[in-house]
């Protein structure tokens, strides 16, 4: 129980500081600092990266019991689901600029658009939904690991809706986008209409 109350700390504190440094304002302090663009961007990704990594350490650390193991076949169909976690995750970065959004490179010169290209045809976060089938179809989990993949779920659920909101505030059109097209469950009918 103690390790998962540390989990439920370790994760609020780590929302709010991706969250804070993910905000316009950090983001127009940073530029006032003269850390501007791309390298805000980069900043922020091996930022986000270093501490991602620190804190699944932390949590890996913590005391731990198991959950439960799924064996062979009932694993393997898991695993697939996983699978299909990993491709739709990569998918996400074929029809954006991955440097620019890395921070490797300059972002356009009339800022950052929306791409409703490639898989952003059926879903609007691929990334998080691929991240979440990864972390919620292990077939082995401990208490440690489904706490922390609920809450990184949750993250991801109520994140989404600020960065739409930007998405929103910095592009019109993207409300017309976020109608037609479901968060992170794709339509069937979509790709059966493509498709025939």
């Amino acid at each position: 129980m103690d390790s998962i109350l540390l989990i439920l700390i370790s994760s609020l504190i780590f929302s709010l500081v991706h969250s804070l440094t993910a905000s316009q304002q950090c983001k127009r302090l940073a530029a006032r600092l003269g850390l501007k663009e791309p390298r805000y961007r980069l900043s922020y990704s091996l930022f986000s990266l270093v501490t991602t990594m620190l804190w699944v350490a932390y949590i890996h650390a913590l005391p731990d019991a198991p959950l439960y193991h799924i064996a062979a076949p009932y694993a393997w169909m898991m695993q697939s689901v996983q699978l299909m976690g990993v491709l739709l995750a990569l998918a996400a970065f074929i029809p954006i600029d991955g440097l620019a959004f890395l921070g490797l490179k300059a972002p356009p010169q009339h800022g950052e658009g929306f791409v409703i290209s490639g898989v952003y045809r059926y879903i609007r976060h691929p990334m998080y939904t691929g991240t979440m089938l990864i972390l919620l179809f292990k077939p082995e989990q401990s208490i440690n690991s489904i706490v922390f993949a609920v809450l990184v779920c949750l993250y991801f659920i109520i994140g989404s809706r600020f960065e739409e909101r930007r998405m929103q505030h910095d592009h019109p059109e993207y409300t017309l986008y976020q109608q037609s097209i479901p968060a992170f469950v794709p339509q069937l009918h979509r790709w059966r209409g493509e498709s025939s």
